[in-house]
Order: structure tokens, then C-alpha cells, then sequence
């Protein structure tokens, strides 16, 4: 029996750096000072959210099958047994989570429309996997932070733009690649945020200004690196 899996490794590289990046956001606020426990519900909120995030490939099999039973039966599992360990996160926190419903339905809409590849599903759909970033921060805080959603969104929002960029090569994605980087800097000030930890979008600027071939797969390295020196930013300076 072949198990669905999300085969963009690029994907989980962004959910589990969500992941860590709500982690260590939620830790810098010592909750255990507060007499908090968190250990055990922040693993069931990863845990559920690992299996949300793979029901993808079942919902995308399940529409270009036009419902075949295997796919459904492997998106109920994966929504079902998601849902399932979500639960202790959702009795608290669902009011405050019941928004991300929107950009999920929006997602579903465009993958119904076969837009899979399209930049609005590619900004939805990493939209939906930085959910994961004040997820883990609430089952270790039980506070709700928008401002850490919109920074690690932000900031995964600029590898979308600068894949799209190297692929079609054009002044105006390099153009619109310069004027996002200085835009985030200006909204990372504005919510309070330390522009220190968008560091990391520097190489995209240089990559705008001196265009050079690269393979895809030397572009998804370096985004994997940035998103690591971003976690470590978020440590030494996230307030």
C-alpha cells in the first residue's frame, strides 16, 4: 500500500521551520516561569499539524480523479487523525485559529480550478504552512500572535518570489524582488518586529541586482539555509 506523502521537500522545510520558529518564539517568553506545562500539548499541535499539512497530496489526487476512493480515504485519515491530536490545541484555541479557515478554503478553490502552480495558490499555500508558527507559539504560551505569523509569512513569502524570479528572469520579478524585501523591512518596523532578523533576505536583493544561472536545486539549499539563520535571528533578537 503506497502512503501519500508531500514529496516538496521545500514545503516541509518550511513547516518545521514554522514549527521551531513558534517554538522558540513561545520560549523566549519563559512560560514555564508562569508554571505552564506545554511539552505535551505543543508535540500533539506539531503532530496534527504534520498530518494536515500531508493530506495534500489526497486532495490534489482527489480532484484530478474526480473522487476516486482510495484518495478519499487517505485525505479523511490524514484530516480525521490530524483533527484528532489537534484537540487539546482547538479546545482553546480554536476561536482564535477559525480565521486560517479562509485561506484554506481559498486554497481548495485554486486547486479545484487545476491552478496548482499558479503564485496566488503558491502564496496561499505557504500562507497555510506558516499557520504553523503561532500554533506552536499558542500551545506554549496559550497567547495568539499575529505579529510572529505575519513576520515568518513575510519572510517565506520572499523565497516564493525569488523562485519565480530565477525562472523567469524578467527586470520586472527583479524589480518587484527589491521593492517586497524593502517593504517587508518597513512592516517588520511598523509591527515592532527586529528588522535585524530579515537579514537573511539580503542574498535575494544581491540575487535581483546580479542575475546568475543556477540550478533549482542550488536555490532550494540556499533557502534552506536562510531559513535556518532565520531561526537563529529570531532567538537572539525576536521580542
Amino acid at each position: 500500500m503506497k502512503i501519500p506523502i508531500v514529496r516538496e521537500w521545500g514545503s516541509w522545510a518550511v513547516f518545521f521551520t514554522s514549527c521551531l520558529g513558534g517554538l522558540i518564539a513561545g520560549l523566549r517568553m519563559r512560560p514555564w516561569v508562569h508554571g505552564r506545562e506545554f511539552a505535551a500539548e505543543t508535540l500533539l499541535t506539531i503532530l496534527g499539524l504534520t498530518l494536515l499539512i500531508n493530506s495534500k497530496p489526497s486532495i490534489a489526487s482527489s480532484i484530478r480523479s474526480k473522487g476516486k476512493k482510495e484518495h478519499i480515504l487517505w485525505l479523511l485519515f490524514f484530516v480525521i487523525a490530524g483533527l484528532a491530536l489537534l484537540t487539546p490545541f482547538l479546545v482553546k484555541g480554536l476561536n482564535a485559529f477559525l480565521i486560517f479557515a479562509l485561506p484554506a478554503a481559498g486554497y481548495l478553490i485554486l486547486l479545484w480550478a487545476g491552478k496548482e502552480h499558479n503564485l496566488a495558490t503558491e502564496l496561499t499555500g505557504f500562507s497555510l504552512l506558516t499557520v504553523a508558527a503561532p500554533a506552536v507559539y499558542f500551545a506554549v504560551t496559550g497567547d495568539m500572535s499575529w505579529k510572529l505569523y505575519l513576520a515568518v509569512t513575510l519572510f517565506f513569502w520572499a523565497g516564493v518570489l525569488k523562485v519565480r524570479m530565477r525562472l523567469r528572469k524578467s527586470g520586472f520579478f527583479r524589480s518587484v524582488m527589491i521593492f517586497y524585501c524593502v517593504t517587508v523591512s518597513l512592516i517588520y518596523n511598523f509591527l515592532g518586529v527586529p528588522v535585524l532578523i530579515l537579514l537573511p533576505l539580503l542574498e535575494n536583493v544581491f540575487t535581483a541586482l546580479w542575475l546568475r544561472p543556477e540550478k533549482l536545486r542550488a536555490t532550494g539549499y540556499t533557502e534552506l539555509a536562510k531559513g535556518i539563520l532565520f531561526l537563529i535571528f529570531i532567538w537572539l533578537f525576536w521580542n
